[in-house]
Formats: structure tokens, sequence, C-alpha cells
């Protein structure tokens, strides 16, 4: 898993994801629904977990009023996504959820 972040593109989204090809695809499912010709060649962003955590605490987050309110938050979407993984795989199951939206485009809300 690694953090994708989508800052060249039309509107900015921060994604967990398991691999490239799935933050790609959540990002065109649920960001923008379709990526413009012209944008198809640019990739996201790995960034670290470290570097993740800073932009999300910069973000405005629901029901976070603080700094430290804002980091449990990051790292209770972290571990619940580790967590349904994990699952998935002891149950032998194909892995449902394959990314994690964090943050996005303010003017998409």
């Amino acid at each position: 898993m690694k953090f994708y972040e989508f800052n060249k593109h039309e509107y900015y989204a921060l994604i967990l994801a398991l691999n490239e090809e799935e933050a790609l695809k959540a990002y065109e499912e649920e960001i923008v629904g379709e990526i413009e010709e012209d944008e198809i060649e640019l990739t996201p962003d790995i960034i670290t977990e470290k570097q993740a955590l800073k932009r999300y605490k910069k973000a405005l987050i629901e029901n976070c009023e603080t700094e430290e309110e804002k980091e449990e938050d990051f790292y209770i979407f972290i571990n619940s996504f580790k967590y349904r993984q994990e699952e998935a795989i002891k149950r032998g199951r194909e892995l449902s959820e394959k990314y994690q939206i964090f943050l996005v485009d303010g003017s998409l809300l």
C-alpha cells in the first residue's frame, strides 16, 4: 500500500491504494468520472505516510478540530483499510476494497 497524490491533475486527491493502477482507477471512477485525454500520461506522485499525514492535518476534516484529532482520524482510516485487507486475505476472499480516498479537491464537495 502506498499513498498517491494527484496534484498535477484537474482535481486534487490523496488516495491510499494497493498499487498505482488501483489509485488511477479510484481517481477516475470516484473523482473525475473520466480522465481527460491530455491527463492520461500524468501519473500521481507517491508520497510517504508522514507526508500524507502532514497534508491531512492541513485539510479541513469534518468533526476534527485539532491536529491531534486529525492524526487520530488519519490512523483510524489506515488501520481500518489494513484490517479489511488482512481479513479478506485470511478468509481467502478477493480484496473488495483496493483503495481508500483520504482527501479530495474542495471544489468537489
